[in-house]
């Protein structure tokens, strides 16, 4: 059995750990590099439960990868989309708070390389926007709120889940991003029709929670997901992986995934 090839970026951090589990408990992957901004010990190699023969550079790590999985920060692309054409390595990326530029920057990468990415890489989520578009299309004249729930230590808000279930109700409808609604506080009209309204909360230790409310006259309707561990984001990041190390060159997300 040939196994996946992977490298896992930010491997010192709370996701790159549980990436490492994950791609542990994979029969058919192999971890063959990690890296971080600090640098690895040999001491984190035996914590790590992983073979002193690793890689341990992201340059390394790349070169001796079929497939990088990166969930650590959106600079961080510039230079790992680099690594990603020189080595002819796949890039997995779950970094969340990207903007346009590095959108762009991961579609010209794909030109070159395979690239794939899911600001949530849960199958559950991804089959749950699914779920809100068609309750949307059910519901076009209902007022849409959206409220989504994280741990303390989360730095974006609102979360990359939540604006991707925005776009995937607004496309739905026939709206865009230009009809999202983020704060209130300084608002002086009433709530438009096609207004997409986002509230954040962020404490404790709250793996991740989504929840669409449909608000109508006399009723409202709700559709939740609710994350219990972070394994699930670890979990689909490996098996995406997998599935990109069989496809050609090119740009793709979980939409891509489902479909095979």
């Amino acid at each position: 059995m040939v196994k996946t090839k992977i490298a896992i970026a930010g491997v010192l951090g709370r996701m790159g750990k549980n990436l490492i589990e994950s791609a542990q408990l994979n029969d058919v992957v192999e971890i063959v590099g990690i890296f971080d901004k600090s640098p690895i010990s040999e001491d984190h190699l035996v914590s790590l439960k992983l073979k002193s023969d690793i890689a341990i550079t992201s340059d390394d790590a790349f070169d001796r990868a079929d497939v990088v999985i990166d969930f650590t920060s959106p600079s961080a692309l510039f230079m790992f989309t680099e690594s990603a054409i020189a080595h002819k390595a796949a890039l997995v990326v779950g970094t969340t708070g990207l903007e346009q530029k590095h959108f762009n920057l991961l579609q010209q990468t794909s030109k070159a390389t395979k690239i794939f990415y899911a600001p949530n890489m849960s199958l559950g989520v991804n089959s749950f926007f699914q779920v809100a578009r068609d309750t949307a299309a059910k519901l076009k004249d209902y007022d849409i709120e959206i409220i989504e729930s994280h741990h303390k230590f989360k730095k974006d808000a609102p979360s990359g889940t939540a604006i991707k279930l925005g776009e995937e109700i607004a496309d739905q409808l026939g709206r865009t991003n230009k009809d999202f609604v983020f704060d209130r506080q300084l608002q002086v009209s009433e709530r438009k029709k096609t207004d997409i309204g986002f509230s954040s909360i962020r404490g404790g230790n709250i793996a991740g929670e989504h929840t669409v409310i449909f608000h109508g006259e006399h009723e409202s309707i709700e559709v939740t997901h609710r994350a219990f561990n972070r394994k699930i984001f670890s979990d689909g990041a490996v098996n995406a992986s997998i599935w990109l190390s069989l496809q050609k060159n090119g740009y793709y997300n979980f939409k891509d995934l489902l479909k095979s």
